[in-house]
C-alpha cells in the first residue's frame, strides 16, 4: 500500500515538473506582404531582420519586435506609408503562431538635383546630385555627385576653379546579415591653412580613390554597431604655396569603429540618442621623405528630443585628436566659423540647436528655422593653447526644407557670425553663409 502511494506521488511531481517546464512559445510564422510601387517583395523581406520563424517567450516581446522592425523601415525614409499589423494564428500545440500583415507604399526616390550652392569658406559651387535611393526597388541606394567650384582670389582680383569633384556611389547593400557601401572618388581638390587673415599654406592636387564599408549591428534591438572601412588613394599634380611634407603621392587607410545609435525620425523631427569612437590609420608613401603612418581618433555623441510638435531641441559633443599630422580645416565642424582658421592636433566641438517648425503644408512639405551656437577649441603643433587664436564661436540660424514626397530630400540654408573674430560686424568676411541639402549633423 505504501509503495503504492508513493509511485502516485512520483507520477504527480512528474507531471507537476513537466508542466513547469513547458512554456508558451509566440512564432512569427508568416509575412503577408502588399506593396504599392516597385520594392521587390525580396528586398524587402531581406532589409528586415525580424525574420520568419522566430519565437518569443510571450506576445507583448513579439510587438515590441514589429513596433522596432516598423520604426527601422520608417527609418529608411524611402517609404509614404509603411504598415506592419500583427494578427494571431490558430495554435499549434504549445505553440501560438503570428502572421504579419506588411503594407508598403513606396516614396518618389529618384531625382536628379542640379543646384548652385555657395559656402563662404569654399565659394561657388556648380553641380548635379543624382539620387535613385531604393534603385530598381532593391532598397540598394545609387548617388552619382559631381561639382565644379570656383573661389574668388583677393589677390589675383579673379575667381579661380579650386575644386571639382566625380563621386559615384552604390549603398545599402546586403549581403548576408551586413550591409555595404561602395564609393569611387575623382576629384581636384584644395587645402588651406589661414591665421590673422593672412594664408600659411594653399595648395591644389589631384585624387583618385576608392573604398568599401561595412557595419555590423548587435545588442539589443541592433543597435550597437562596428563599422569598418578599408581603402586606398593617390594624389598627384600638387601646385601652390606649403606643400612640402603635405605631398601624399600614394596611400592605404583603414578606419574602423563602433557606437551606439537609437535615433527616430517623428516626421521632420528625430528623437533619441547616438554616440559612437573611432580610428584611422594612413600608411603613407611620400616621394621626398620617409614613409609615415598617420593615426587619428574621433568621437561624438548626439541628443535629440522633440520639446513638443513645434519644437526640437538638439545638441552634438564631438572631438578628433592627430598623433603625428596636423590637421587642417577643423572649422568646419562649427557654424559661423571660416574652416581654414582652425587647425592643429586636436579639437573638440559643441553644437547646440532648437528646430522650430514654422510652417505645415499638408501634402506638401514643412519649413523649420534653426538657431544654433557653436563652440570649439583647437590645439596647434608646437603651441601651447592661445585662447584668442584657438577657441572660436559662432551663432545664426538655418533654414530648412522639407518635402512630403521626397521623403530622403531637403534644403538648408545657414547664415553664421563667427563671434570670436575681432572682425566689424559690418565686414563680410565676420560671416559663413551655406546653401546645402545636407544636414549639419
Amino acid at each position: 500500500m505504501i509503495m503504492k502511494e508513493n509511485i502516485i506521488i512520483i507520477a504527480l511531481l512528474i507531471s507537476l515538473l513537466g508542466a513547469a517546464g513547458a512554456q508558451e512559445i509566440h512564432k512569427l510564422e508568416r509575412y503577408i506582404i502588399t506593396i504599392d510601387g516597385n520594392t521587390r517583395e525580396k528586398s524587402l523581406i531581406r532589409e528586415m531582420d525580424l525574420k520568419e520563424g522566430m519565437e518569443f517567450a510571450d506576445r507583448a516581446s513579439l510587438e515590441k519586435a514589429v513596433l522596432r522592425q516598423q520604426q527601422d523601415l520608417v527609418n529608411l525614409r524611402v517609404f509614404n506609408e509603411i504598415s506592419m499589423t500583427l494578427s494571431e494564428g490558430e495554435p499549434q500545440g504549445e505553440t501560438t503562431v503570428y502572421s504579419v500583415q506588411v503594407h508598403a507604399e513606396d516614396s518618389w526616390n529618384i531625382y536628379p538635383i542640379p543646384y548652385p550652392k555657395y559656402n563662404s569658406n569654399d565659394g561657388v559651387r556648380l553641380g548635379l546630385k543624382l539620387f535613385y535611393n531604393n534603385a530598381f526597388g532593391t532598397l540598394n541606394d545609387l548617388y552619382l555627385g559631381t561639382n565644379i567650384t570656383f573661389k574668388y582670389d583677393n589677390n589675383d582680383q579673379s575667381w579661380d576653379n579650386t575644386s571639382w569633384t566625380f563621386n559615384p556611389q552604390l549603398n545599402n547593400v546586403k549581403i548576408g546579415n551586413l550591409e555595404y557601401d561602395f564609393g569611387f572618388m575623382q576629384q581636384k581638390s584644395y587645402a588651406e591653412k589661414k591665421e590673422d587673415d593672412v594664408y600659411l599654406e594653399r595648395y591644389n592636387y589631384y585624387n583618385t580613390s576608392a573604398d568599401v564599408r561595412t557595419t555590423m549591428n548587435f545588442g539589443a534591438d541592433n543597435k550597437f554597431y562596428y563599422q569598418v572601412k578599408p581603402g586606398i588613394g593617390i594624389n598627384y599634380s600638387y601646385s601652390g604655396d606649403g606643400i612640402g611634407d603635405n605631398e601624399e603621392p600614394f596611400y592605404l587607410s583603414f578606419s574602423h569603429g563602433g557606437g551606439y545609435s537609437k535615433v527616430d525620425w517623428r516626421a521632420n523631427f528625430r528623437e533619441g540618442f547616438s554616440a559612437s569612437v573611432g580610428n584611422s590609420i594612413r600608411y603613407v608613401n611620400k616621394s621626398v621623405t620617409k614613409n609615415q603612418v598617420k593615426v587619428f581618433i574621433d568621437g561624438q555623441s548626439s541628443f535629440y528630443k522633440i520639446i513638443n510638435p513645434r519644437m526640437n531641441y538638439m545638441t552634438r559633443a564631438s572631438g578628433t585628436v592627430s598623433f603625428n599630422d596636423e590637421m587642417n580645416g577643423l572649422g568646419i565642424n562649427l557654424r559661423g566659423v571660416e574652416d581654414s582658421t582652425m587647425f592643429g592636433l586636436a579639437g573638440l566641438f559643441l553644437n547646440n540647436d532648437v528646430t522650430f517648425s514654422v510652417i505645415q503644408w499638408e501634402g506638401v512639405g514643412e519649413a523649420q528655422f534653426q538657431p544654433f551656437f557653436d563652440i570649439g577649441l583647437s590645439r596647434r603643433e608646437g603651441y601651447t593653447v592661445d585662447w584668442n587664436q584657438d577657441l572660436r564661436y559662432g551663432t545664426g540660424a538655418d533654414f530648412i526644407l522639407y518635402l512630403d514626397k521626397l521623403k530622403g530630400l531637403h534644403a538648408r540654408a545657414s547664415v553664421g557670425v563667427d563671434l570670436s573674430s575681432d572682425l566689424p560686424f559690418s565686414d563680410f568676411g565676420k560671416y559663413e553663409l551655406e546653401i546645402t541639402s545636407s544636414l549639419h549633423y
